[in-house]
């Protein structure tokens, strides 16, 4: 049984926003998190540069890590890390709203914020810049862009350095892999008084009544009435179902921004070798093809040129060995392959000839088997007992994620700032959460849900973060 999305997740530990979901919910005894290594949860791999590096929880330890790596450059990586470190700090007291009224609150009580302002507009690549770090440093601090869905010179600083500071607090996966967590939530909601988990239901349409929204309607002509609305489906598609003449022009502008990256992800069922004898465990592998790291998206994204692509490596079964539930048999393992890719090229054959669709998708999946075999695992594919490929089209077909993106909106500068979204909308009783309005990875999403709950309830889960 394979996960088909989510490898790691943050914000797991004790009083951390999944584990305060959790004990809201009653679940966190019985959902608990392995946390990956803590010397190196994740690790940058680029053979060709003959260049491995284990990047540690904690980021002040991540920079001194690197500083014994290149002390040449010992000076500007611990003027970067003095700066990520600083930003890290600052987006802890950024207010869960950003209307000008949080804003200026929380600049008064914490004019250090200022800082955040001077950076927003920021991309990674820009402070690497500023610091005039050495490719093989950018390319080992690159490494997990990935989990944000783009290159160096595109992302937007402030997300990567909340990304990398959560992670580098703990990385985690769950003891009864992440079925135990999305089952867990989905029979608590079943079993409350008054609530229903209605599977399957395709929402088609929606209704109005004297400017609020009164009810949706699904497929097979089921009518869902309500006082508040709360949507995590794309806000895109929502705003247009309901009818774009029912939003003003400047919020349809804060919709419509650019999708997030597609992915090709390989599930792969390991037998009679242990993959612990070459170089996985408990932690997750960054594999690139070489050190620029802005050459390799633009030869994925942009040329749809997945001849030498970088590959995201999870093993699952490593990371949390003593879980009750198999989900392998006994004596075999779970590896699993990910990378970055553009929608079009893939939906574009699939719309036309179906065949060349596959001959593509096998291609593709056999070169990053290739890759795998030739720096990793020799004979890899004669130890396969389940191979299960997934393109853009069928992120699209299972999740119904438009053009396949794998985080919402893309997370460049122009769509994180203070415009974002968020969980309001001009229909006063519509609210949306979810990767585009709050932030995506597990931990975003949580973190936006619990804020928009304490706004409507006046409960909060996290009273540290939320208030």
């Amino acid at each position: 049984r394979f996960c088909a999305a989510v490898h790691y997740i943050f914000s797991c530990g004790e009083g951390e926003p999944v584990y305060n979901l959790l004990r809201k919910l009653g679940l966190h005894e019985a959902i608990t998190f392995e946390r990956l290594n803590p010397e190196g949860y994740d690790h940058f791999s680029c053979p060709s540069a003959n260049l491995r590096f284990r990047i540690p929880s904690g980021l002040t330890k991540w920079g001194e890590r690197l500083c014994d790596r290149f002390p040449n450059e010992a000076s500007q990586i611990r003027s970067f890390f003095h700066t990520i470190n600083t930003l890290a700090l600052q987006l802890d007291n950024v207010p869960g709203r950003l209307g000008p009224f949080e804003i200026a609150r929380s600049l008064l009580a914490h004019p250090q914020l200022v800082q955040l302002i001077r950076y927003r507009g920021y991309t990674l690549q820009r402070l690497y810049d500023d610091y005039r770090l050495s490719t093989q440093v950018q390319a080992i601090v690159s490494a997990q862009v990935g989990d944000v869905g783009l290159p160096p010179n595109q992302v937007s600083l402030l997300i990567w350095v909340a990304l990398i500071a959560r992670y580098s607090d703990g990385a985690y996966y769950p003891t009864e892999h992440f079925s135990s967590l999305v089952d867990g939530l989905a029979e608590t909601i079943s079993q409350k008084p008054g609530c229903l988990l209605s599977l399957k239901t395709e929402i088609t349409s929606a209704r109005l009544e004297n400017g609020r929204l009164a009810a949706v309607i699904s497929s097979d002509g089921r009518e869902f009435r309500g006082d508040r609305f709360i949507c995590n489906a794309d806000p895109q598609w929502f705003v247009s179902m309901v009818g774009q003449q029912h939003f003003p022009s400047q919020y349809l502008k804060k919709v419509k921004t650019e999708y997030s990256a597609a992915s090709v992800s390989i599930y792969l069922g390991v037998k009679d070798i242990d993959l612990r004898d070459y170089g996985f465990g408990n932690w997750n592998v960054w594999h690139y093809p070489h050190l620029n790291i802005n050459e390799v998206y633009e030869a994925q994204h942009q040329r749809n040129d997945l001849s030498d692509p970088w590959l995201f490596m999870s093993t699952p079964t490593l990371c949390s060995p003593n879980a009750k539930s198999k989900h392998a048999p006994s004596g075999e393992q779970i590896l699993e392959l990910i990378t970055t890719c553009a929608y079009e090229p893939f939906e574009a054959k699939k719309a036309t000839n179906v065949r060349e669709y596959t001959a593509r998708k096998n291609e593709v999946r056999n070169r990053m088997l290739e890759v795998v075999e030739a720096n990793y695992v020799p004979k890899l594919r004669k130890h396969l007992a389940m191979r299960v490929t997934g393109t853009p089209t069928t992120n699209r077909r299972y999740v119904w994620a438009p053009r396949g993106n794998i985080y919402g909106s893309a997370l460049t500068p122009q769509n994180v700032d203070a415009s974002r979204l968020g969980p309001k909308s001009p229909i006063d009783n519509l609210f949306f959460t979810g990767a585009s309005a709050a932030f995506p990875s597990v931990g975003g999403t949580v973190s936006g849900g619990e804020r928009l709950y304490t706004e409507l309830t006046g409960d909060m889960v996290n009273p540290a973060r939320d208030r």
